[in-house]
């Protein structure tokens, strides 16, 4: 039998990245736009998360990544995986969804410029509502885990200046 009688298969549709919404259109657009987190000036500053939750839109929505929250609105139709994807963490804290699929994207160089500020960690009976992943432990924490024990090195470049061991 010859190809040419054979029925042709029917073509799949490959759902991929609208022409001028790509990695490098977004890297343009971020490098040219002057107020593209729309802060109109105001300087960065403690966001509670009753105020994020108002932003749940697509077309005004914010979004808590790491403890800092990003104006995500004009990026969202660059993102490859599309709009959908995206729209259950608008107005939310989606680090535990961001470090489960892109915990090696650099989120400073891709959205740093849309950052309005830090969310507020408002605790209530103890529960925080920011979903930050724990704490990778201290260099002198892991060698007590390791077989060998505690071993007698210089310990100055573990000390982190934003922690207080006096607590």
């Amino acid at each position: 039998m010859n190809d040419t009688t054979l029925p042709k298969a029917p073509r799949r549709k490959i759902k991929g990245v609208r022409k001028g919404f790509a990695l490098h259109d977004w890297k343009l657009l971020l490098n040219s736009a002057n107020d593209l987190a729309q802060r109109r000036g105001a300087s960065i500053r403690s966001i509670s998360m009753e105020e994020i939750s108002l932003h749940n839109k697509v077309h005004d929505g914010w979004m808590v990544l790491h403890g800092k929250v990003y104006n995500v609105g004009p990026y969202l139709h660059y993102h490859p995986g599309g709009v959908d994807i995206l729209k259950s963490s608008l107005g939310k804290d989606g680090t535990v969804l961001f470090e489960k699929y892109h915990r090696w994207v650099n989120v400073e160089n891709l959205i740093g410029k849309l950052l309005l500020g830090y969310a507020q960690e408002s605790t209530e009976e103890g529960q925080s509502q920011l979903n930050m992943p724990p704490p990778r432990p201290r260099k002198r924490q892991l060698e007590k885990l390791l077989p060998g024990g505690e071993s007698e090195s210089d310990d100055a470049d573990d000390v982190n200046p934003w922690e207080n061991d006096s607590e």
